[in-house]
């Protein structure tokens, strides 16, 4: 599986792209599917009684995510982890949902990722197969997330610190004034007190953090929790913002969207890129993003895939072969398209496509003495090595943090096991070297 350029794309993205374009979407990037994404796409179920199409938009919207994809780690439990000093890096890296690490008899450590309930619920809903509990669930899930930002607790709080507060006029000067405010020290205890109001934190997880906060000899959030100073900074980005209405007019008639937009910007860390048609967006995440970070237009996005795409059903079977075997998952040199303008800054080093022929090739294990030592197969190595970890003894979490106290920022896994389950018609269409007859062998 490819993991190509690594992208997040909100709803207004995904509901925008046909299904050829998804497939060069597949081709180039790897799509990091947040859980606000699949919550979006199921809560659609609380229109029913008033749209009859809305399941086969469901579904579509369904195989928009069903492809070339992992499903990210729920942010609060990032947030949390943050907030009592279990921070992760915000580079860019991918922190995927279903993770967990593992340990072999033989004391090799390796990681398997999977999210089989995901995987199947994303492929039910392609299907038009929903639950009585998921229809509920919509209806419910929609009432809490279109509770409007309480843009006046967050005036309040600048007020109580005795700060000075003026409406921004433009997007610069949101920034400008949260960061202001951020960097205040009278101010830090706010923040923290915003964040447990906002996230809903139990009382007692606000008592350990505040007496973490307190042990540490009060630090500057951004110091204390960069995660969670990352996410109450894009809050207020929001809640200052609405203070001006004409600043967020374009949305105006539609505030019920501003907690959902807002969500997708708390994994902005962890992905390269961020696509997104919501004018708000367009307005503050580029503010949110690091250099090494792209925010891109999906309309503009949506054209350039489907140009890719026009062009690569142009090429005959065997000539898509040879691409992917000379690019892999490169995309064609052409300054003027969006995507290649993306792997040039964040990729540029084409990988080449793995032989299948590879899997045939004949290994043995230089290890054991010469005449102990038996031939086998690359892939029958891969097969082994998957049943090993799949008989392995799940870490427990004090087990990691040892491993990671001695590790550090090294990654301790020798081996990963990724599962995902996509079609047979994605498959052929990303890989056009296999045949029907390979997938059935698996």
């Amino acid at each position: 599986m490819s993991l190509g350029l690594r992208i997040i794309l909100d709803k207004s993205a995904i509901v925008g792209l046909n299904n050829a374009e998804i497939h060069s979407l597949d081709r180039y990037f790897f799509q990091i599917v947040p859980p606000i994404l699949l919550n979006e796409i199921c809560a659609d179920l609380s229109k029913e009684t008033k749209d009859s199409s809305i399941k086969n938009r469901i579904s579509s919207y369904s195989y928009r995510i069903s492809g070339n994809r992992g499903l990210a780690f729920k942010f609060r439990e990032i947030l949390g982890n943050s907030l009592i000093g279990n921070e992760v890096p915000m580079e860019g890296k991918f922190f995927p949902a279903g993770e967990r690490m593992v340990r072999s008899t033989d004391g090799s450590v390796g990681t398997i990722v999977e999210t089989i309930d995901e995987d199947e619920i994303i492929f039910r809903w392609e299907r038009k197969d929903f639950t009585e509990e998921e229809k509920l669930w919509a209806i419910k899930w929609r009432r809490i997330y279109e509770r409007p930002i309480n843009s006046k607790m967050y005036r309040d709080k600048i007020v109580e610190a005795g700060l000075n507060f003026k409406i921004p006029k433009d997007d610069n000067e949101i920034v400008e004034i949260v960061d202001s405010l951020l960097q205040e020290k009278k101010f830090q205890s706010k923040l923290l007190v915003l964040l447990a109001k906002e996230f809903n934190m139990p009382l007692d997880f606000q008592k350990t953090v505040i007496k973490r906060w307190y042990s540490e000899g009060n630090p500057m959030i951004n110091d204390f929790a960069p995660y969670a100073f990352f996410c109450v900074r894009a809050n207020f980005f929001w809640a200052i913002g609405l203070t001006n209405q004409e600043l967020f007019k374009p949305n105006k008639k539609d505030r019920k969207n501003d907690r959902k937009d807002l969500e997708y910007c708390y994994y902005l860390p962890h992905c390269e890129i961020f696509a997104s048609k919501d004018n708000i967006h367009k307005m503050l995440v580029p503010h949110l993003l690091r250099s090494d970070q792209s925010f891109v237009n999906s309309e503009e996005l949506k054209n350039d895939l489907n140009k890719l795409s026009e062009d690569w059903n142009k090429l005959s079977q065997e000539e898509q072969i040879k691409y992917h075997q000379e690019r892999g998952f490169a995309p064609p040199e052409n300054e003027k398209s969006i995507v290649f303008q993306l792997w040039k800054k964040h990729k540029g080093e084409i990988t080449k496509s793995f032989p299948l022929e590879l899997l045939e090739m004949k290994c043995v294990d230089s290890k054991l003495p010469k005449e102990e030592q038996v031939e086998f197969t690359f892939k029958e190595f891969l097969q082994s090595m998957s049943e090993k970890l799949e008989n392995s003894k799940i870490m427990s979490s004090e087990e990691i943090g040892e491993l990671r106290k001695t590790q550090g920022e090294k990654n301790p896994a020798t081996i990963l096991k990724r599962t995902t389950k996509i079609s047979k018609e994605r498959l052929l269409k990303l890989y056009p070297q296999l045949k029907e007859s390979d997938l059935d062998e698996h």
